[in-house]
């Protein structure tokens, strides 16, 4: 009885998620860049930004996972499973980080929970951006992906930026003097830099963080450059979606534009 009620529960909720999978992950990303500006630096901030990232994780491996069998089903299906597999096999330790974190404080493990976060968003940004690539009408989803995708951008270059801070304490001048303890550092720079890669990807630029460091100067302009590509293609892509559909209109539009002119023709 049981297992009857949760498979409808499950059931129910798939059916009304999927339709509506990248709008949810689209909220959960602008939630998880609310969330610590609205409760600061204080003692329960790494815990509340902790679970807001775990569930964005959730929502954006259920995003990669769920999509339109459109070809070879076998095909399709294999590639769904390899997806799920790698993406589990990069979620699992970052999760492990984030629990761990919340009770240990050590660089070695914030270096390799960075690592693991960084190459799990590439991972979920890069299918993302194929998803994107690969619509052929324009949607409510179709745009909450495509806003995703760009914010994505920005976080996971923002994890790059966390993880060479970590290596080059010095690559970047936080407009400010580093915190004595580096843990308390690392965990202050973390909002910052994610501020930073989306006023970059953004060319804002506003100048109050600088990149010294060769490395995060190039860095810092290959993610300005990203953004107007993204920008250019993705504007490109729905004006010509958009063209294609009115160049193409519906086969029942056109059955009926034919109806209704053939008795216009039949009395002249």
């Amino acid at each position: 009885m049981k297992d009857s009620v949760l498979g409808k529960s499950q059931a129910a909720l798939r059916r009304y998620l999927a339709p509506r999978r990248h709008s949810a992950l689209l909220v959960a990303i602008v939630a998880l860049f609310m969330v610590r500006p609205l409760i600061g630096d204080g003692g329960l901030a790494s815990a509340v930004f902790s679970i807001a990232l775990l569930v964005l994780l959730l929502f954006a491996l259920y995003a990669i996972q769920v999509d339109e069998l459109v070809g070879e089903r076998a095909t399709l299906l294999a590639q769904r499973r390899r997806r799920s597999i790698i993406g589990w096999a990069l979620a699992v330790p970052a999760i492990v980080e984030r629990l761990a974190v919340i009770f240990v404080r050590s660089p070695a493990l914030y270096l390799t929970g960075t690592v693991m976060w960084l190459l799990l968003f590439v991972f979920i940004t890069w299918h993302q951006l194929r998803g994107v690539l690969k619509q052929k009408e324009i949607t409510s989803e179709t745009i909450s992906m495509s806003i995703s995708v760009y914010l994505l951008l920005g976080f996971t270059w923002g994890l790059f930026y966390i993880l060479l801070h970590h290596l080059q304490p010095l690559a970047f001048n936080l407009g400010g003097p580093p915190a004595p303890d580096s843990g308390a550092s690392e965990q202050q720079a973390f909002p910052v830099l994610i501020y930073f890669s989306l006023t970059t990807l953004s060319t804002i630029g506003f100048g109050d963080i600088t990149p010294l460091s060769l490395q995060a100067r190039y860095a810092a302009v290959a993610e300005g450059i990203t953004g107007q590509f993204y920008l250019a293609i993705l504007v490109a892509r729905l004006v010509g979606m958009q063209m294609s559909r009115a160049a193409n209109p519906p086969t029942g539009t056109q059955s009926q534009s034919s109806e209704t002119e053939t008795p216009s023709k039949t009395d002249g």
